[in-house]
This record gives structure tokens, C-alpha cells and sequence, in this order.
């Protein structure tokens, strides 16, 4: 059925990504690590049923390194394009140290890291009092909060071959977050501090480590495009989705402000490259 609409549509790859698992599903972390073992065992074997077409996004249990570390060898092994995490590991910014180990066996295995939106960080979940709040807030800030630890929190100075997609909240976000992360954790904290990373944010988006998905109806892709560079913006055709925009990527193809030569970049080059595809 999935590749009928794939067809549909016009999309020659899908990398899949859950749903169930946008929250935590248990507070037992081992039990945690088992569920996504028994996921990942799952969607490579539906996926194996058309391999060049179907791909997914393997589940880690980050708040378990030792067991996102297996995993993550497992993922390999399985056939997985990505490694998945949500924007904070349950409490715990994506740039605790404990997660270094983790980080360490994602590049050795050469795989990107894919930050997705989801509600991850029980802070942000218990201040929601609806689903609106929930799926404005909670479930959309801890891809910024995940872009602010990969970046600004150091974790590209210690893992320099590591490359992080982050992805579902659009792009909007990131000319405000540069702003806002050059202005006061580099500036102010070399008057008063030491920042942590080595660099202002907005100069990872120079060493090709980090990518991001768009919108197709977003009014500031051609900024983004300008901040991260046109070989670093990707599309996403959520299917399904609650918007009943299954595919928003021929919105992004009939747009008027981003050239042809880039469309056909954020459509097919950027996540070839983002994922290491053969086109």
C-alpha cells in the first residue's frame, strides 16, 4: 500500500520514521531499549520486502548508552539510514557527556543522527494543559533544544564526523536560533563566560555536518536556504499526516522564489547525500 502512494506521488525513496515512539512509551529504560529493539527488528523486516525503495530510521534508547550503543551496531547491521532521536534525551540535553559514547559508535558506523520533533522532555510535556499546547509547544521546541546542544553545546567539536538532520519542524525557526545563539551564548559568554562550543552556531552551518527540513509553504525557505546553503535543505512528504498534507513536497516544487536547480536539490540531491543513497 505504501508503495502505491509512493508511486502516487512521484517519490522514488521513503525513509520512515515512527510515531508510537514520539514520546516515551515506559519510564523503565531497559524495558525502553527492548520495545525499540523489537521496532527496529520489525520495520527492517518490512522494509526487506522492498529494500531499494524502503528505508527507515532506527530507534536508540539514549537514556540507556550502553544499550544505544549495541543498538546503534545492530541498526548498521540491519540496514537502518539513520539513527532516530527525539530533541532532548528525556531530561538530559543532546549534549551530556554520557551520550559522547553513543555519538562515537554513530560515526563509526556512518550513519547520520535524524533530531525529530516529539515530546521528549516530561518538563515541557507535564506544562501542556491540551493538545493544541502540546503539539505547539512540547512536541515542536526540543528539535531547537536538540539544535542548540549539537551545535552551540559543543557536541560537533567532539564528534567532528558526525552529521545531524533535523527534521518535522520546519525551518522558520532556524534564522531566529542563529540569532539568538550567536548573540548570547558567543558573545555574552566570551565577555562573561566561556561558551562551550568552540565556534558560534551559525558556523557549523559552513562544514556540511548539519541539515534541515523544510515546509513546502513556509515563507522563509529561500532565507534558510541562504543561512545553510542550498546542498543542506531537504523536503519531507509525511504520509499520513494529521494536516492531510501527504505531500507537500509539489508545493515546494511549484514554488516561484527557490530556482530550479535548488528544488531539485532539497527534492532528490540533498537527502541522497544526507543519507548516503545512490541515485
Amino acid at each position: 500500500a505504501r508503495l502505491r502512494d509512493m508511486d502516487r506521488f512521484g517519490i522514488q525513496i521513503s525513509v520512515i520514521f515512527p510515531t508510537v515512539t514520539l514520546t516515551h512509551l515506559t519510564e523503565d529504560v531497559k524495558y525502553e531499549a527492548a520495545l525499540m529493539r523489537s521496532y527496529n527488528t520489525w520495520l527492517a523486516e518490512r522494509c526487506g520486502q522492498a529494500p531499494d525503495r524502503l528505508k527507515f530510521s532506527a530507534l536508540v534508547p539514549l537514556r540507556s548508552p550502553q544499550d544505544a550503543i549495541i543498538e546503534v551496531k545492530r541498526a548498521k547491521e540491519l540496514g537502518a539510514a539513520s539513527i532516530f532521536t527525539l530533541g532532548t534525551a528525556g531530561e538530559k540535553l543532546l549534549d551530556d557527556e554520557s551520550l559522547d559514547p553513543v555519538y562515537e559508535e554513530i560515526v563509526r558506523q556512518d550513519l547520520p543522527l535524524t533530531v525529530h520533533v516529539g515530546w521528549s522532555h516530561p518538563g515541557l510535556t507535564e506544562s501542556c494543559h491540551d493538545t493544541y499546547a502540546a503539539m505547539g509547544l512540547s512536541f515542536t521546541l526540543p528539535v531547537m533544544m536538540g539544535f542548540f546542544a549539537i551545535t552551540g553545546g559543543g557536541v560537533l567539536d567532539r564528534h567532528p564526523g558526525l552529521k545531524a538532520g533535523f527534521l518535522e519542524a520546519g525551518g522558520d525557526w532556524l534564522p531566529y536560533m542563529l540569532d539568538r545563539l550567536d548573540r548570547y551564548h558567543w558573545i555574552v559568554y566570551h565577555k562573561f563566560g566561556r561558551p562551550v562550543s568552540q565556534k558560534k552556531p551559525s558556523d557549523y552551518l559552513g562544514t556540511g555536518q548539519i541539515y534541515l527540513s523544510v515546509e513546502g509553504d513556509e515563507p522563509m525557505v529561500p532565507k534558510v536556504i541562504e543561512l545553510l546553503g542550498e546542498d543542506h535543505v531537504m523536503g519531507s512528504a509525511d504520509m499520513p499526516h494529521a494536516e492531510a498534507r501527504d505531500n507537500h513536497l509539489t508545493e515546494i516544487a511549484e514554488r516561484k522564489d527557490i530556482a530550479a536547480h535548488v528544488k531539485e536539490k532539497i527534492l532528490t540531491h540533498n537527502p541522497a547525500r544526507f543519507y548516503g543513497f545512490k541515485i
